[in-house]
């Protein structure tokens, strides 16, 4: 049985809303407020949730402020300017980091301890942006990281193997976007290594067609968003199961994107990575046992988020 808790969301745009609407669906908030800067979108978001409340469990959901943070366990934050067709998530970088300033020092003067998570783009560089800013412990600001990633890389491993997707292990590091890196020296398929369980398999799975799969997995927010214009579901699902893990203090491994200061000799970067997530946010960092191609391009990664981190710094707009 789940405890009394309050979460609040930061943007009731489409990410935000449907984060909401999952959140009273799957029963794991007594209470939840709405914040956008346009109140009557929150007020119209929370409405129309609440107007399906006999069929959920019992919840407070309401649009508030940022004063209604003050006793929230977890801040979501979905706000921030969504990507087009054709643009890359580090297209964002600028206007999105001044969007996360703002919200982290609203959070710092009325939120007392909460655990932050950040979904907006591109959210390792936010994630970022917000544990450099906030008041918070580094270990209690973090973003979605590679983990809806993940979920796609095993969704499109499944498809491949005609298996069910929770049967694979499978990761993907490094940044949400251009560089995330599979990690295929330790896929498994129920602990049967992958390269082992493609002997008996009678699906296609040599070089050509990993590539192929992951690059599928690599384009496959902008294909939801060519086609229908935004990707809200699967993000939704993930942010509401890191919050399952912190409200419920279950010590799940995830992959977000957390702090990395020492792992392969990096520092003053966020990046995907498995984490212990549990109460209180980041438990601690797994260091997977990545074979050389896979370090190389997890450091390579990480420069170039150094680079553009440098960049957000530095910025002086016109």
């Amino acid at each position: 049985m789940i405890k009394k808790n309050k979460v609040a969301i930061i943007g009731a745009g489409q990410v935000g809303s449907t984060t909401a609407f999952t959140l009273a669906v799957k029963g794991l908030v007594s209470e939840l407020v709405i914040i956008d800067i346009n109140k009557e979108k929150a007020e119209g978001e929370a409405l129309d949730i609440n107007h399906g409340m006999p069929f959920l469990n019992p919840a407070k959901i309401y649009a508030g402020s940022y004063e209604d943070t003050k006793n929230a366990e977890v801040v979501i934050i979905t706000a921030g300017l969504p990507r087009k067709p054709g643009q890359s998530r580090r297209d964002l970088i600028h206007s999105n980091s001044r969007i996360i300033k703002e919200i982290i020092s609203n959070l710092n003067e009325h939120a007392e301890d909460p655990v932050i998570v950040i979904a907006t783009n591109p959210v390792d560089l936010m994630a970022l942006t917000a544990q450099k800013v906030s008041k918070q412990p580094k270990t209690k600001v973090f973003g979605s990281g590679t983990l809806l990633d993940t979920a796609r890389f095993k969704f499109a491993l499944a498809q491949n193997c005609n298996i069910e997707a929770r049967s694979i292990q499978a990761e993907i590091i490094g940044e949400h976007g251009e560089g995330e890196i599979p990690v295929w020296s330790l896929a498994n398929v129920v602990g049967v290594p992958l390269a082992i369980y493609c002997n008996v398999c009678d699906r296609i799975c040599e070089e050509e067609k990993r590539i192929e799969l992951f690059e599928k997995v690599r384009d496959s927010g902008m294909e939801v968003i060519k086609k229908k214009g935004a990707t809200y579901y699967a993000i939704s699902l993930t942010l509401a199961r890191i919050t399952e893990a912190i409200l419920r203090d279950e010590n799940s491994v995830l992959t977000v994107s957390t702090y990395i200061d020492g792992f392969l000799g990096i520092n003053d970067v966020s990046m995907g990575l498995p984490a212990v997530v549990g109460t209180g946010g980041i438990q601690r960092i797994i260091e997977l046992p990545l074979d050389l191609e896979e370090k190389e391009a997890f450091i390579n990664t990480s420069k170039v988020l150094k680079t553009l981190a440098k960049d957000i710094d530095e910025f002086k707009p016109e």
